[in-house]
């Protein structure tokens, strides 16, 4: 696969250092409007193309040598990034989220399936550690029928981007579209998406802006969702005076609670601890993306399943954005 890596950010640098810890993907061109993100690109990439924009790159003939465009740019941009792809007949692999609102994502969705192409979300949390163990408990009945699951997110902070673009780029709605609800909520609703097998049937959420300030994103955030019989709360800050992560799932039979790198099993066995690498240690989650790049690899392999990662990709577009309307009516529990 020769891959296209469009934004030469934090998660552009990532992503080129992942695609040479795989053996089937090469890096052959890199896509970055900041001259100070392509020189970098250059130094790294020996004898690829580095253009400033994607239009540039094709005009150069750049689509005859790109067989997926990886879109690691900020979220305003995913979207008309995405359609430029598509339109020129690549494959997209597209960082989170893929779109800001439902209908975009739809659309998206639509034009894929239309093009022949595969979306393919880079939800990369969902090959974590953390997520495979939860997805084990769930699976494997080791909690018996699914109840609730809880995540907590807690930050000092958000995460920086690179000089040379806009560092601060996540508190600007401009670039980013929201705060730390579309930000790393969007990891966890696809995460529980995941995890229940379904959308959730209504949700409510509130969410905290400095000074109040409307027009400031959001750095805080409660968000449940409610599946019937069961339930997701998630709670996210950037202003916790601490870097920690909880994820727990419970069950009518018994629970698996992860507290950063502690996992905590209770079950008709007993209890049961041991250690796992907190995601919180590394802000690129390099190790995670060769099995995120092979579920790639298996998807496009087989077009029957191209609906999935599509329908994830919605799914999460109408959480989020529900999300927000709910806050924007104080917490009112609204339905999916």
């Amino acid at each position: 696969m020769r891959v296209a890596i469009v934004g030469f950010g934090t998660a552009g640098t990532a992503r080129l250092s992942g695609y040479r810890s795989v053996e089937d993907a090469e890096v052959v061109a890199v896509v970055e409007p900041s001259q100070e993100r392509r020189r970098a690109a250059a130094r790294l990439l020996t004898g690829g193309c580095v253009s400033a924009t994607l239009g540039e790159l094709f005009a150069s003939g750049g689509p005859d040598a790109v067989d997926v465009v990886d879109v690691c740019s900020p979220p305003v941009f995913h979207v008309p990034l995405t359609r430029a792809a598509l339109a020129a007949g690549r494959h997209v692999i597209c960082e989170k989220p893929v779109a800001v609102r439902a209908e975009e994502a739809r659309g998206l969705a639509r034009e894929a399936a239309a093009r022949g192409r595969l979306l393919f979300p880079s939800h990369n949390y969902g090959t974590s550690p953390v997520m495979r163990t939860l997805r084990e408990a769930v699976a494997g009945r080791r909690i018996g029928r699914l109840e609730s699951a809880t995540f907590r997110v807690l930050r000092d902070r958000h995460a920086r981007g690179v000089p040379g673009y806009a560092p601060d780029w996540r508190r600007s709605r401009t670039l980013a579209g929201g705060g730390i609800l579309l930000d790393h909520g969007t990891h966890c609703v696809y995460m529980a998406l995941r995890l229940f097998g379904r959308a959730p049937e209504k949700l409510s959420c509130t969410v905290v802006r400095p000074g109040g300030d409307p027009d400031a994103v959001d750095e805080a955030a409660r968000l449940r969702l409610e599946f019937g019989d069961a339930r997701c709360d998630i709670e996210l800050s950037w202003t916790s005076g601490e870097r920690s992560n909880h994820y727990g799932v419970a069950g009518s039979a018994g629970l698996v609670r992860i507290d950063d790198g502690q996992v905590t099993v209770r079950s008709a066995a007993g209890v049961r601890r041991y250690a796992l690498v907190s995601p919180s240690k590394d802000q690129t989650h390099l190790e995670w993306f060769p099995p995120m790049y092979a579920d790639f690899r298996r998807v496009l392999a087989d077009p029957a399943l191209w609906h999935e990662p599509a329908r994830e990709i919605v799914d999460t577009a109408r959480v989020v954005e529900t999300a927000y309307l709910s806050a924007a009516e104080d917490g009112r529990v609204m339905p999916l």
